[in-house]
């Protein structure tokens, strides 16, 4: 044993080898009493700090219980206002989160009976208001009757009620939560002191360890100087050594290691670009251009919310698609107050990143409402290619100071190429929309007619919401044989480019107007009742008769109006028109039908 001993004093080489027992002693000593530290600080810290966030749990989901309480308020005083159901989705969604959250609470102060009452008077009051005011305006305005102001006032006063008594409740929480804080911080304080001064007593045996990590360290330095070496030939395959502790190696091991994993980051991120690049040189239209860049900065940036915003004909912009969590939605979004921001952004030339939301963001409704989804930080990149600029791309994240200045440099290199297959993409899409024109009318052709038909149709229909409307016009010319056996073809050819016209026109905007085939025309209308098709089609009836091409004739149309039920194909839509247009020519022509399916049609005479 003593030989052992000192044969490990030699190879360590020890100075002072008569206090060697009382350091490896008071080595073992002070870890013990770190360990027992440590583990007494960990579980008062948890301990506490669980009280600490009840009690802020607490506050949050009161604040929930008064916020839901609120979009039912809101949901109810929008529908009186105007009367439109929408404002009852609120209305309905904010009474079940009112209950959950109730319910929830309740169970959160077992702990705290202290509050329980108080918690129940308030849950009461929102209940309270619920039935005596929110339901009961409702009902009464759905039954066509006066909401008086008395009532009004009414319902506000108990509201208020409610809203004083969960302020109480909310400076109540915040007391305990302070209380349960400080006795937090007086622990931690505590259990420092007694840390500290552990140390402080043991300062001089650690300066054993120092002797001993020389050797220690030499193995871990060795392997770290051959992996540089690797990496040097640019090999990042090579693995950083293990090493634990916390000094200036272990640093310089963890600062290579974050480094091998920016680079393999790095490689990974180029395979994403190079991905991007090559997606967008293949895309086929403008929407899939919006789509694969989407994916591609989704996979290169880390961040909740990704939208590209362009610029319309009337320099107004709209987001034409986003990204959230992964999910894309091309579903186009006109930007509100946000417009001028967007204006200031491309006047000043230059990309910007809004490293807090809480400080500064861009106004309008649509910023607004992310900041209350949780969006704390953005990043907003021009889209520009030289002097070309089609649009902003907008990077949002829930974390404040998320974006940095070597994000924003990489996107902004990728910039040029997204113009490039967007300003691509349009070409194609302008190519394409040509070919869905007719020749010589200039009017969409059976091809697009039926592409939008469908996609009309397949617009989903929730049990919320109301049914989607949708009519479809058929017009044939009266008597066209004639023109062109009587005046020739190219007379023909003059009326059917006066039928154009008339309809590009004066068909309103969103109608889709098509040269359905020979001297047959359709006209598309969507959110539109068999009524309201009805008149646009007498209208268009009058105005083909009146502005005639030419003196030498008049020229009418027969129309047939049909609507769709929810449920017919697009075939069984165009049969119902047709059939009406048929009974329009064999009642005499010039003048408009309408299908009903009960064959109780109604007619309109020309003049």
């Amino acid at each position: 044993m003593r030989k052992s001993f000192i044969k490990i004093l030699r190879e360590e080489n020890f100075v002072g080898a008569g206090v060697v027992k009382t350091n490896l002693w008071s080595i073992m000593v002070f870890l013990l009493v770190v360990v027992v530290g440590l583990f007494y600080m960990n579980e008062s810290v948890r301990s506490d700090y669980g009280q600490v966030k009840q009690a802020a749990d607490l506050q949050i989901r009161l604040l929930s219980l008064e916020n839901s309480l609120i979009d039912q308020e809101t949901g109810q005083r929008g529908y009186l206002l105007t009367r439109d159901t929408s404002f009852l989705e609120p209305f309905d969604r904010g009474n079940m989160e009112y209950q959950a959250i109730a319910n929830d609470l309740m169970e959160r102060l077992e702990s705290y009976p202290e509050y329980q009452g108080k918690m129940q008077q308030l849950t009461d009051a929102g209940i309270k208001w619920k039935i005596n005011y929110g339901d009961k305006q409702v009902h009464e305005t759905m039954s066509g009757h006066q909401v008086t102001s008395e009532e009004l006032r009414a319902g506000k006063q108990q509201f208020d009620s409610f809203r004083d008594q969960k302020a109480v409740l909310s400076k109540e929480f915040e007391q305990l939560r302070n209380q349960l804080r400080a006795t937090m911080l007086r622990n931690i304080v505590i259990t420092l002191i007694g840390i500290g001064s552990v140390f402080m007593i043991f300062q001089g045996i650690m300066l054993y360890f120092i002797q001993r990590g020389l050797h220690r360290i030499t193995i871990p330095i060795v392997q770290l100087d051959k992996a540089m070496s690797s990496y040097a030939n640019g090999s990042i395959s090579a693995e950083m050594p293990a090493y634990s502790s916390a000094n200036e190696i272990g640093r310089l091991i963890h600062t290579f290691k974050e480094m091998r994993q920016e680079m393999q980051k790095d490689q990974r991120l180029l395979g994403y670009t190079y991905q991007m690049i090559n997606t967008l040189n293949q895309a086929k239209s403008v929407q899939h251009v919006y789509q694969e860049t989407l994916m591609g900065i989704w996979n290169v940036i880390e961040c909740e919310r990704i939208s590209i915003i362009t610029q319309n004909a009337d320099r107004s912009f709209t987001i034409k698609s986003s990204i959230y969590n992964g999910i894309i939605d091309h579903k186009e979004v006109a930007l509100g107050g946000e417009q001028k921001d967007v204006h200031e952004l491309l006047e000043g030339g230059f990309s910007m990143i809004h490293e807090d939301w809480n400080v500064y963001r861009p106004t309008g409704t649509i910023t607004d409402y992310l900041h209350a989804q949780g969006i704390r930080s953005s990043m907003h990149i021009i889209l520009r290619k030289e002097a070309r600029v089609v649009g902003v791309l907008n990077l949002m994240s829930s974390e404040q100071d998320h974006f940095s200045i070597q994000q924003k440099n990489r996107v902004e290199k990728l910039a040029p190429m997204i113009v490039t297959a967007i300003e691509n993409a349009r070409e194609t899409d302008k190519i394409q929309r040509l070919a869905m024109r007719d020749g010589l009318t200039g009017l969409w052709n059976r091809r697009h007619f039926d592409e939008s038909m469908q996609q009309l149709m397949g617009r989903v229909i929730t049990a919320d919401a109301e049914r989607h409307l949708l009519s479809l016009i058929l017009l044939d010319v009266d008597h066209f044989k004639s023109f062109n056996d009587n005046w020739g073809h190219q007379e023909g050819d003059l009326v059917l480019k006066h039928l154009g016209r008339v309809l590009n026109d004066y068909c309103r905007p969103g109608d889709l107007t098509v040269r359905y085939g020979g001297e047959e025309f359709a006209v598309l209308l969507p959110d539109t009742s068999l009524n309201e098709a009805r008149s646009v089609a007498e209208r268009l009836r009058k105005l083909i008769e009146l502005e005639s091409p030419s003196r030498k004739y008049a020229v009418t149309a027969s129309f047939g109006v049909a609507e769709w039920d929810g449920y017919q194909s697009a075939e069984q839509l165009i049969q119902a028109a047709d059939e009406a247009l048929y009974r329009a020519k064999d009642e005499g022509r010039n003048r408009v039908c309408c299908y009903n399916a009960e064959s109780a049609d109604r007619a309109t005479e020309a003049g």
